[in-house]
């Protein structure tokens, strides 16, 4: 048998008025047993509570409001009840989740991440790393352009020891340094790079090429130790590696490694290239008999 609807409505009313909280549950518990989706009694059903300081089943009545709003597409509606749950529990930091999803489906990224954010901290407090882990890389599906949410992350997986994933993100966050031209930040997050890929070649020898660049041939030297290693035929790593011993003053290793550099060129019959590699050793030691002979004139 159906009820009169209203009758009921202002019976509840009525009693909420005279502070009887739980008697005006009760006849709204009526409407809603004919019609468990109607948010405004779940809405009035869920203050009395607050009011009646039944937390729990507030939070539960509000929970089924947030979930029903964001199944219709009300989205800043369920926003607005899970903040009013935060308001009575602030603890239930999976409620930051949900928002942020929220503001992901209304296109508010940057809200968004600051739930995330809001949800990492609480998790870094608490020492849960792979909670924390999740919550990194959520915020990075919601902006892949934070190169500091990258470098949070790979720091994590660093101390949880998970090596091959940390160097990822870092390889990442390189990637994001470096199309935005800021090298001094690259070379930084480089560093850790290479502390998880210590035998990446190309990336030594880009890191030499940086610390050359500024004068700092000791930082350059350990990189290029790596890449000598390797292949110590390469031209592009010798060349390097005589640019560093040059700053460094160490002439005879400057020369010692040009001489190397022209005798390669001249085993692959690039002689324009091997009299350039000797023309530099004699700019450096002009006395130097071998230098001087290779680029004498053949009689």
């Amino acid at each position: 048998m159906s009820i009169d609807r209203q009758k009921v409505i202002d019976a509840a009313q009525k009693y909420a008025a005279k502070n009887q909280f739980d008697r005006a549950i009760v006849e709204y518990q009526r409407v809603l047993r004919e019609d468990p989706t109607d948010v405004r009694i779940l809405l009035k059903v869920g203050d009395l509570q607050v009011r009646m300081n039944a937390r729990q089943a507030a939070i539960e009545t509000y929970t089924r409001v947030a979930v029903a709003y964001d199944q219709q597409g009300f989205f800043l509606k369920a926003i607005a009840v899970y903040k009013q749950i935060l308001q009575i529990d602030p603890n239930l930091v999976q409620l930051y989740l949900k928002l942020a999803e929220l503001y992901v489906k209304l296109g508010l990224g940057s809200d968004a991440m600051q739930h995330l954010d809001a949800l990492a901290q609480r998790y870094a407090r608490a020492e849960d790393h792979e909670a924390l882990a999740s919550v990194y890389r959520r915020m990075i599906q919601v902006d892949g352009s934070s190169v500091g949410t990258r470098i949070r992350l790979a720091e994590l997986l660093s101390k949880l020891n998970r090596g091959d994933e940390a160097a990822a993100e870092f390889e990442s966050a390189c990637g994001l340094l470096d199309r935005a031209g800021r090298a001094e930040d690259w070379a930084r997050v480089a560093e850790r790079l290479f502390f998880h890929r210590g035998s990446d070649v190309q990336l030594a020898k880009r890191l030499a090429s940086f610390y050359l660049d500024r004068s700092d041939a000791k930082r350059a030297l350990p990189k290029l130790q790596v890449a000598y290693k390797h292949d110590a035929r390469d031209i592009d790593t010798l060349e390097l590696l005589g640019a560093a011993f040059r700053e460094l003053g160490q002439l005879p290793k400057t020369v010692s490694v040009l001489k190397e550099v022209a005798r390669i060129h001249g085993e692959a019959a690039r002689l324009k290239d091997r009299a350039a590699a000797y023309q530099r050793v004699l700019e450096l030691a002009p006395n130097d008999q071998e230098a001087r002979d290779a680029l004498r004139p053949p009689q």
